[in-house]
Formats: structure tokens, sequence, C-alpha cells
């Protein structure tokens, strides 16, 4: 019977703490600067921190900026499953030497399907491909 009991208790405590435990969540209103794209599985590090993109978690909106121009951007999520609705874009686009990095982000943003958050880093997947890293300063 003791043996029942403390088993229950020890049960009953691992689950409390497991549940305790909350995996680390998109932050409201903080500057996620742009890190790496993944372009057909290159990664493409020239990006670096010419974008960076801000949540309301309040509202499911983001804005994403670039140098030059920026989208609105609509968002859902349930757990680490997580989807983009671009729902403004820039009515010019920018210059050529950014022009690759706009049009990464509007093709690729619709494709994210999940993310994960390693420190610092947000990174955003379509099914278990990386396509963007963005990190918190």
């Amino acid at each position: 019977m003791k043996i029942r009991v403390f088993l229950i208790i020890c049960f009953y405590s691992a689950f409390q703490i497991i549940s305790a435990q909350k995996a680390p969540t998109i932050k409201n209103d903080v500057v996620y600067y742009l890190s790496s794209i993944f372009e057909g599985g290159k990664k493409n590090n020239l990006c670096r921190d010419k974008g960076h993109i801000v949540f309301n978690t309040n509202k499911k909106t983001a804005a994403c900026f670039t140098s030059c121009s920026f989208m609105q951007l609509q968002f859902s999520q349930k757990g680490t499953a997580f989807g983009f609705t671009i729902t403004g874009q820039p009515k010019d686009p920018c210059p050529d030497m950014l022009l690759g990095i706009e049009e990464d982000l509007k093709n690729n943003l619709p494709k994210v399907n999940s993310y994960q958050i390693k420190g610092k880093d947000l990174i955003f997947f379509s099914n278990k491909d990386t396509l963007f890293v963005f990190h918190e300063k």
C-alpha cells in the first residue's frame, strides 16, 4: 500500500513539473532580426540584419520589414504549428540589391507551417526544411 501511494505521489509530482514547463513562445512587440534565409536548401547569410519581424501576439498580426519596405502579415498558431498570411504588400519594390530578400520573404512566408525557438533564435520551417532564422537582440 505504501508503495502505491509513493508511486502515485511521484507520478503526480512529475506530471505537475512537466505541465509547468512551457515551450518558449514568440514574444509580443520584440524585434526579431533576419539572420538567414534558406532557398532550395542553401543558406543565404548575406541577408543578415537586412530585415526584421515584429509580432503583435494579441492581434495575431506581424509586420516584416526589409531595409526599404514592409509586409503586413496575419498568423495562426497552435502549439508549434504556425502559418502566415500576407495581408499587405509594399507598393514600391526594393532596389535590385534587396529585391532577392524581399522576394524570398514574400514567396516563403506563406510556406511556413511550424516554428521553434532555440535560445534567442526564432526558426521557421516548412515541414522539416528550415526557411528562415531570425534572432532577438
